[in-house]
């Protein structure tokens, strides 16, 4: 069933939302080779470490190429299995919650509540951009591993001996899932706070005093939480290192709170009504904690914790559900802000499991009633009833959803509708529109856009100048397009993309000295490129042509280094070759080259590099200093470091 529901995401393309940067634009995944194999263990690629989802997607390419709709099948198909993965563990929880029942419920009705509550989870149109977005293909992959490790962890414990000591192949596959899980999206680094909450309940295990509590609750643990903590340390340091993740500074503890409390309140609500979802959720600073936006959230989110609490006795599985909640979802709650977006329905993929769960429950849960006498037959058997139309109406809004991810145009076309105040839709918007040939529509587009924003703001009315150049550009108007390259500069004077797109503009038209001077702008200002704009170079820098070998060594020199500084080696190497390649005497690049060598092991490799600079520039200071270390490694000393010279303290 799930299947079916999800078989028309299969009719979706590449998006321009990361997919581009991730997929289309991107050779290093393209199959299964060592050199494929050793980029995925080791690039951290847009800001994210996954390499067991790369694996996936290197998988999709040695089957499908670059067919997107192989792509779609591969998430559709995790999907489904995670949909019975879920149903697996509901079938292992829900007895074990009904065990202590006066009148517990038959199997089938066991049964029943299980496949409820995962086709509650699995059909939600929350679901949809996990699914149909290719780039999120990490979620449904670290969503696979989590529930696996879930339902081996499960299995150990009911074959657990009279000593209560878990089982420990399965103890052992529970911990290898969860890494694995992990290591496709760190997102799910709460799990192992969920485990202990099962043990409380409904596997009620925390019952023999301190002793046990230390056994179960730590000791058991502790494999899974050395696990998260290596999964959460190195998410951390990229987010900080690449500015994906807001410092202290930039937002405060009760602005972070706020957030947080926005965002469990949003989620919650988007579940019980999955009405106006939008893949983007603008997050409109300042944050003021003292808002009603924030304030209204934040008493849901503190109401409904305290309600769960005062009910733990007669309800511990709302506890418990809520607990799962808050574990998988704290990461992406606000407290580490990233990115535009206040919320994404992404997040929701793990943490919802186990509300689904809880509505799956009630089906067994009436029958029991219904024996006890606290429900009459009628009510419970139109509760039961009621399921059906329940599940038909999700798949319906699920269908309706997938349509919107269908394409880019689509996609952003509703997200502006959804935020007409939000200025990231427009931009997509626009070059979506640009990229299917509809060079009119968008060129209308970007006229408006940039109307509507005041004189006040002139780097973001620069923005939209720059995107109008491109469109000109590339629907043949040279002449148009390096106007607008100029214009853009008059209001955003050091933005490197419209200097090396004027430069191409120039050199189109013939005028090789000032291309040159515009690409040499460029390069100059590197260091006060923004981080953003960094990723926008990609393709500019690409399109510097190589006959301007010194301007385009330049270019790939300073577009590397700041790719370096964000820990994107791989990559960076790729440029720094380009480099050397266009200009064999560039000493920075070859000792830049080597540090990068260095960075990823292989010191033969850095050493060579640096002694090539030193060859160019006997004694540069830089490459003298790292010149010792790779050889101190590799135990060797090559003439060029002896010429060096004494190292100084």
């Amino acid at each position: 069933m799930v299947f079916a529901a999800f078989v028309p995401a299969l009719g979706g393309t590449f998006l321009n939302w990361d997919d581009a940067e991730n997929l289309v634009g991107n050779p290093h995944y393209r199959g299964l080779g060592p050199a494929q194999l050793r980029w995925m263990w080791s690039a951290v690629h847009m800001g994210h470490y996954i390499p067991v989802t790369w694996l996936t997607f290197g998988l999709d390419y040695l089957l499908w190429g670059m067919n997107p709709a192989g792509y779609h099948l591969t998430s559709i198909l995790f999907h489904a299995l995670n949909a019975a993965l879920v149903y697996l563990v509901a079938a292992r929880l829900l007895p074990a919650a009904f065990d202590a029942s006066a009148h517990p419920p038959p199997p089938a009705a066991l049964r029943a509540g299980s496949a409820l509550g995962a086709l509650l989870w699995a059909l939600h149109p929350l679901r949809v951009e996990s699914v149909a977005w290719i780039t999120e293909r990490r979620d449904v992959v670290s969503g696979c591993f989590a529930l696996l490790a879930v339902l081996a962890y499960l299995t150990a414990v009911r074959r657990a001996g009279a000593a209560g000591r878990l089982r420990r192949g399965a103890y052992v596959l529970a911990v290898a899932a969860f890494a694995l899980a992990v290591f496709a999206k760190s997102i799910v680094v709460g799990l192992p706070l969920v485990l202990v909450a099962l043990d409380i309940y409904p596997l009620r295990r925390l019952r023999g005093g301190w002793r046990s509590i230390l056994r179960v609750a730590l000791l058991e643990k502790l494999p899974f939480f050395a696990v998260g903590a290596l999964a959460a340390g190195i998410m951390l340091v990229i987010g900080f290192r690449w500015g994906l993740l807001a410092p202290l500074a930039a937002e405060s503890v009760p602005q972070r709170l706020a957030l947080s409390a926005y965002s469990f309140a949003f989620y919650l609500g988007k579940t019980i009504w999955p009405w106006s979802l939008s893949p983007l959720y603008s997050l409109y600073r300042p944050v003021d904690p003292l808002a009603l936006r924030y304030l209204v959230p934040g008493g849901l989110t503190l109401a409904v914790g305290l309600a769960l609490i005062a009910l733990r006795r007669r309800w511990p599985a709302g506890l418990v559900a809520g607990v799962a909640y808050v574990a998988l979802l704290l990461p992406a709650s606000g407290i580490f802000p990233n990115g535009p977006q206040i919320a994404a329905d992404r997040y929701t993929y793990l943490p919802s499991v186990g509300w689904a769960m809880l509505a799956g429950a009630a089906l067994p849960w009436g029958w029991s009633a219904r024996r006890a006498g606290r429900l009459s037959p009628r009510i419970a058997g139109a509760a039961a009833l009621a399921a059906l139309p329940l599940v038909a109406g999700l798949a319906v809004l699920t269908e309706r959803q997938i349509a919107i991810w269908r394409d880019s145009v689509a996609l952003w076309r509703h997200a502006a509708w959804a935020d007409p105040d939000s200025d990231v839709p427009l931009f997509y918007l626009g070059w979506a529109l640009a990229d299917a040939g509809r060079f009119d529509e968008a060129r209308a587009h970007f006229e408006a856009s940039r109307r509507r924003v005041p004189a006040s703001l002139p780097l973001l009315r620069a923005q939209f100048t720059l995107h109008l150049a491109l469109v000109e550009g590339r629907a043949g108007s040279a002449g148009a397009a390096e106007e607008r390259f100029r214009e853009a500069l008059t209001l955003d004077g050091d933005h490197p993309v419209a200097w090396v797109r004027l430069g191409t503009a120039r050199w189109t038209r013939g005028d090789a000295p000032g291309a040159e001077a515009a690409w040499t702008a460029a390069a100059d200002r590197s260091p006060l490129w923004p981080r953003y704009q960094v990723w926008e170079l990609r393709a500019a820098v690409a399109e510097v042509p190589e006959a301007s070998r010194v301007a385009r060594a330049r270019l790939a020199f300073a577009f590397a280094a700041a790719l370096q500084e964000y820990r994107a080696h791989a990559e960076a190497e790729e440029h720094y070759r380009l480099a050397v390649r266009l200009e064999p005497g560039y000493t920075a690049a070859w000792n830049n080259l080597g540090v990068t060598y260095a960075s990823r092991g292989r010191y033969a490799d850095a050493l060579d590099a640096f002694v090539h600079a030193l060859r160019l520039q006997p004694g540069e200071r830089g490459a003298c200093a790292n010149a010792r270390r790779a050889a101190a490694v590799l135990g060797t000393r090559p003439q060029e470091v002896d010429a060096c010279g004494p190292e100084r303290g």
